[in-house]
């Protein structure tokens, strides 16, 4: 069974390098920071690598000091992947030294849809896990019971209650699955006030002016498919608009928060143009699977939501216009293929 297989190879290691995923989130972070405190309880020396720099949003957690955005290539005895599976989330490290993360052992644990997976690669998945936290808890429930304190409980808990976003995007088992492990991770005693405190009540004033001009710029496409009406909201902005409010990508996601929250609406796309490239993140309220809809591009994500990114053609309108128009042509074409049931 690949998790006994995954617990063995963890339990041999002495270096271990784990990975954070470009533009992390707070799953990803969470799902770092608890194997951080499980592998140095189990003995391991531990190293943290993120191919950018944590967003402020995660600076009460005091942890900028352990993590590193060089990769040094050395010889470690295995390497983690966590709440991702692809070189292209780790692209300044892996692209162009493909050989050496091929030749490495690696684990993988991840909740989004799996295609192609590295080579010498044992893998985890469960893609109707909400969270990454969640398949991590379980694992370390099994394995190493008596590893767990608060610390730990609380980067699950951040894990779980953010990409759940506070309990409000998880749905039919996933709900009884979250509020059991939860009240486990309470139990054990996760700083619940401290999670909801620093990440849903703390947001700065300029963050909130950002969030003012996302806002303003959404738009709404009414579209029928299959008989079935669909409300599209989107809206965007520049990676350099970012810089006169002095925030990061992580505060600027705040707009894309409220706008699934517009009643009635179906599919909310927030792009990000980011030098050459743009970012698409999507997220669909019903019956559609969000991984599906984002596969034809450069994509990730699990069912609730999804990303892609895309070469842009400098033209913020035209790229907007061009993509939106994509996602219509691929909800009338394909839409059957799409939908989870």
């Amino acid at each position: 069974m690949v998790l006994e297989e995954i617990k063995e190879k963890i339990e041999k290691a002495h270096k271990v390098a784990l990975f954070w995923h470009e533009h992390a989130d707070w799953d990803a972070l969470g799902s770092m920071l608890w194997f951080w405190s499980v592998l140095e309880k189990l003995g391991k020396e531990v190293y943290y690598f993120t191919p950018d720099h944590p967003s402020r949003v995660f600076d009460f957690l005091g942890v900028e000091w352990k993590i590193s955005c060089e990769f040094d290539y050395w010889e470690y005895d295995l390497l983690m992947f966590l709440d991702f599976s692809q070189y292209s989330r780790i692209p300044v490290f892996a692209f162009w030294h493909e050989d050496y993360f091929d030749k490495k052992e690696k684990v993988i644990i991840d909740h989004h849809k799996l295609e192609k997976t590295p080579d010498n690669a044992l893998v985890y998945c469960d893609s109707e896990s909400i969270s990454n936290c969640i398949l991590l808890y379980e694992i370390v429930r099994e394995w190493w019971k008596d590893l767990l304190d608060e610390n730990i409980a609380t980067y699950f808990f951040m894990g779980l209650a953010t990409d759940s976003w506070n309990f409000r995007y998880d749905e039919w088992e996933q709900s009884v699955r979250s509020f059991r492990i939860a009240a486990e991770l309470l139990e054990l005693g996760a700083k619940k006030k401290l999670v909801i405190d620093e990440i849903f009540r703390s947001k700065s004033y300029r963050s909130v002016q950002f969030m003012q001009m996302v806002l303003q710029r959404m738009q709404k496409i009414k579209m029928t498919v299959d008989n079935k009406d669909i409300n599209i909201i989107y809206s965007f902005y520049d990676e350099e608009e970012l810089e006169k409010y002095w925030i990061d990508h992580d505060e600027a996601d705040y707009g894309l928060h409220v706008m699934q929250d517009i009643r009635n609406d179906d599919l909310v796309v927030l792009l990000k143009k980011c030098g050459v490239f743009i970012n698409w993140s999507l997220r669909w309220r019903w019956d559609i699977d969000c991984s599906e809809l984002a596969k034809s591009f450069w994509w990730g994500g699990h069912i609730n939501a999804a990303w892609y990114k895309i070469q842009s053609c400098w033209y913020i309108e035209k790229d907007v216009k061009d993509m939106m128009e994509a996602i219509q042509k691929a909800l009338k074409e394909n839409y059957q293929k799409l939908l989870i049931w």
